[in-house]
C-alpha cells in the first residue's frame, strides 16, 4: 500500500508539472512568443503556469469550502491543458527524438539523473520528518484546513510562509501529505532541468547532464529534495528562468518577455523574505540590459502581481508586511523583543560579520562550524572552479544577467541573513557557470587541469551518490513499506513521541479548548494546541507573564486547558509555571517517559524523556 502511494503521488505530481506546462503554454501563445529551445520553452512555461496556479490558489485560501475550491481550481488546469494538447504535442515529441538519436554518453547520463531523481523521489514521499517542516512549513497549512485562514500568532514562524507553500496547502486539501512532498520534490527535478538548460548554452548536451547530475548530488540539495519538506527549491527553478528571459529581454524588446520576467522576479520575492534578494539582483540584472526606466517600471508591476501576497496577508494581520522584522510603534501588534530576538536567531540576522565570510559567499565557500549539516554543505565545485570563469566569461546578455545574479543574490544574502543555505536558490545557476569555464579546458592546451578537473567532478559525484544512499536509504525503505510508518516516525521524527503521548492523553475529548506544548515539532498533534515556546511564540512574551497571576489570566484568555511539561518548561517562563504547579493550579492527569533526541538528530543519539500533561484548575 505504502509503495502504490508513493508512486501515485510521484505520478500525480508528474501529471500536474504536465498541466501546468500546458496553461504555460497558452499563455505564451497569446503573447505570441517563441523560444527556438523546446526545453527551455517548456520550461518557461510551467514556471509560468505553476506561478499562475499558486496566485489563483492564494485568493481561494480564505474560503472555508477550501477542498471545493482546489478541485475546481484543478479541474480548469486540466480542462486548459486538454485544450492546449496540440500546440505542445510537437515540442515534447521534437524533445524526445533527440533524446532517442542522442550519443550514447548522453543516454547514459540521463539513466544516471533518471535513477538518482527516481531514488530521490522514493526517499521524498517517506513520512514526514524535517524539523522545519514539522513546525511550520506543513504545520501552517495544516492549520488553515483545520481552523480557516486566520493568523496564529502562537506559531509565529507561520508568517514567513509564501506562494510556495500553498503547493503543501494543495496536497493536504486533497487529503494526501504524500501528493504536497511530491510537488516539492517536483521542484527540485525542474531546478536540474533548469541547470541543464543554462549550462547548455555554453557546452555540448553531455556536460550539461554533467552539471544537472552534480546539481541533484550536492548535499544541500538531496536534503531538501528528499527530507526537508520546505519548497525553496521552487526558488531555484524560478532563478533559473528568471535569467534565461532576462538575457533576451535586451535584443527582444516585446512587453511579454519583460512581463513574464517580472513574474519571475515576484515569484522569488513571495516565496520567502530572502526571496527579495534574489528578485532585486534579477531587477538590476533586467535595468542592466534594458537601460530603459519604462521598463523596469512594467517589470516591477508584474513582480508585484506575482509576489505581493503573502506581505499584503501579513499586513492585513498585522500592519507589518515583513513581520515581525518591521513592527512599529501603531502596528496591531504588541512588539515581543524576546520572540523578535529568537527569530532574528534562528534566521540569521543576529550571526556575526566579518569581511572574509562576507566574501566566501559568492563562491559558497562558507560554513557555519556551529551548525555542521547537510543544509549548508553546496561542495567545493563552486569555489575550485571559480578561477576558471575568466576563461569563459565574455559580454553577453546571457553572462551579464548571471554574473550580476550569481553575485547580487550571495553578497545581499551574505550581508542580510549569512546563513548559507539561504544560497540555493542561485545554485543552479552558480553550477552552469562554473562547468563552462571547466568546459573551456577542453579548447586549452592544459592537459592536467583537465584532468584535474575531470576527476574533481568524478570524485564529487561518488561522494554525493554515497551521502544519498546512507543519508535517505531508510526513508526510501519507509517510502516502498519495508518500515512501517509508525517505526520510521519513532526513530526519525523529532518529538513525534511526545506528540502522540499527547493524541493519546487528550484525543476524543470533544473539547474546543487547547493545549499548550513547548516542544518544537508539533505538525503531528492531532489535539487543539498552542505552540509556547517564548523564543518563536509571539503571546508568550516573558516580560508580561512573568508571575502566576499572569499567567492565570492568560491560560483563560486564551481557552488553554492543558499544560503540557516535556521535561521542564523553557527557562525563560519556567519560574510562574512551577509556581502554579507547586500551589495546585495545574494537576497532573497523566505521566510517562518517551524516547527523543539529545542535540542534533543526525548524530542518532536519543534518551528517555518524561512527559506530564497537566490540566489547568478552573
Amino acid at each position: 500500500m505504502a509503495l502504490m502511494a508513493s508512486l501515485g503521488a510521484l505520478c500525480a505530481a508528474g501529471v500536474f508539472c504536465f498541466f501546468a506546462m500546458a496553461c504555460g503554454h497558452r499563455v505564451f501563445r497569446f503573447c505570441q512568443l517563441e523560444v527556438s529551445s523546446d526545453t527551455e520553452h517548456l520550461l518557461l512555461c510551467v514556471a509560468l503556469g505553476v506561478i499562475a496556479f499558486e496566485t489563483a490558489f492564494f485568493f481561494l485560501e480564505p474560503a472555508r469550502t477550501l477542498r471545493i475550491g482546489i478541485l475546481l481550481l484543478l479541474a480548469i488546469v486540466v480542462a486548459v491543458g486538454i485544450l492546449e494538447l496540440r500546440q505542445v504535442r510537437p515540442r515534447l515529441a521534437r524533445i524526445v527524438r533527440n533524446v532517442a538519436t542522442g550519443l550514447r554518453q548522453e543516454k547514459l547520463l540521463l539513466l544516471a539523473i533518471f535513477l538518482v531523481l527516481l531514488f530521490e523521489g522514493f526517499a521524498a514521499m517517506a513520512p514526514l520528518t524535517g524539523s522545519d517542516a514539522l513546525h511550520y512549513h506543513f504545520t501552517a497549512p495544516l492549520l488553515v484546513l483545520r481552523g480557516g485562514w486566520h493568523p496564529d500568532f502562537f506559531l509565529a514562524h507561520s508568517f514567513l510562509t509564501g506562494q510556495g507553500h500553498l503547493l503543501i496547502l494543495a496536497g493536504l486539501a486533497l487529503g494526501s501529505e504524500k501528493l504536497s512532498l511530491a510537488l516539492l520534490f517536483l521542484g527540485g527535478a525542474l531546478s536540474a532541468a533548469a541547470a541543464a538548460c543554462l549550462a547548455r548554452k555554453w557546452m555540448s548536451r553531455a556536460r550539461s547532464l554533467v552539471a544537472a547530475l552534480t546539481f541533484l548530488l550536492t548535499p544541500v540539495v538531496f536534503w531538501q529534495i528528499t527530507s526537508a519538506g520546505a519548497p525553496d527549491l521552487w526558488m531555484s527553478f524560478f532563478a533559473a528562468m528568471g535569467v534565461l528571459a532576462i538575457a533576451r529581454c535586451g535584443e527582444d524588446r516585446r512587453t511579454g518577455l519583460t512581463v513574464f520576467a517580472g513574474i519571475f522576479a515576484g515569484a522569488l520575492a513571495g516565496a520567502k523574505y530572502t526571496g527579495c534578494i534574489v528578485a532585486a539582483s534579477l531587477a538590476l540584472a533586467y535595468f542592466w540590459e534594458t537601460r530603459s526606466f519604462r521598463r523596469l517600471a512594467l517589470f516591477f508591476c508584474a513582480a508585484f502581481t506575482s509576489g505581493i501576497w503573502p506581505y499584503a496577508r501579513n499586513f492585513v494581520w498585522t500592519g507589518d508586511p515583513v513581520f515581525p522584522f518591521l513592527l512599529h510603534p501603531y502596528a496591531r501588534v504588541e512588539i515581543n523583543s524576546y520572540a523578535l530576538s529568537g527569530i532574528l536567531a534562528d534566521t540569521g540576522a543576529t550571526g556575526a560579520r566579518n569581511a572574509w565570510r562576507f566574501l566566501n559567499f559568492p563562491f559558497f565557500a562558507n560554513v557555519d562550524h556551529a551548525h555542521l549539516g547537510f543544509w549548508q554543505f553546496f561542495g567545493p565545485l563552486c569555489l575550485v572552479f571559480a578561477p576558471l570563469l575568466l576563461l569563459t566569461v565574455r559580454n553577453t546578455p546571457l553572462w551579464r544577467a548571471v554574473l550580476i545574479v550569481w553575485a547580487g543574490t550571495s553578497l545581499g544574502i551574505g550581508a542580510t541573513s549569512g546563513m548559507t543555505r539561504f544560497l540555493l536558490p542561485i545554485l543552479p545557476i552558480a553550477l552552469a557557470a562554473v562547468f563552462a569555464g571547466a568546459a573551456a579546458l577542453r579548447e586549452m592546451e592544459w592537459r592536467f587541469a583537465r584532468h584535474i578537473a575531470k576527476v574533481s567532478i568524478g570524485l564529487f559525484l561518488l561522494m554525493g551518490a554515497a551521502g544519498l544512499l546512507l543519508y535517505s536509504r531508510a526513508a526510501v525503505a519507509a517510502a516502498a513499506g519495508l518500515t512501517s510508518r509508525e517505526d520510521y516516525l519513532l526513530q526519525r521524527a523529532p518529538d513525534y513521541a511526545k506528540a502522540e503521548f499527547v493524541n493519546g492523553v487528550l484525543d476524543g475529548k470533544g473539547s474546543t479548548e487547547r493545549v499548550l506544548v513547548f516542544f518544537r515539532h508539533v505538525y503531528y498533534l492531532r489535539v487543539p494546541f498552542a505552540y509556547g515556546d517564548p523564543v518563536a511564540s509571539w503571546p508568550v512574551d516573558p516580560q508580561r507573564l512573568n508571575t502566576p497571576e499572569a499567567w492565570k489570566s492568560f491560560l483563560r484568555g486564551q481557552g488553554i486547558r492543558w499544560v503540557v511539561r516535556a521535561p521542564d518548561y523553557p527557562p525563560a517562563i519556567a519560574a510562574p509555571l512551577r509556581q502554579l504547579e507547586g500551589a495546585g493550579d495545574f494537576v497532573p492527569i497523566a505521566q510517562g517517559e518517551v524516547s527523543s533526541f539529545e542535540g542534533m538528530r543526525i548524530f542518532g543519539v536519543r534518551k528517555t524523556t518524561p512527559i506530564v500533561v497537566l490540566q489547568v484548575k478552573d
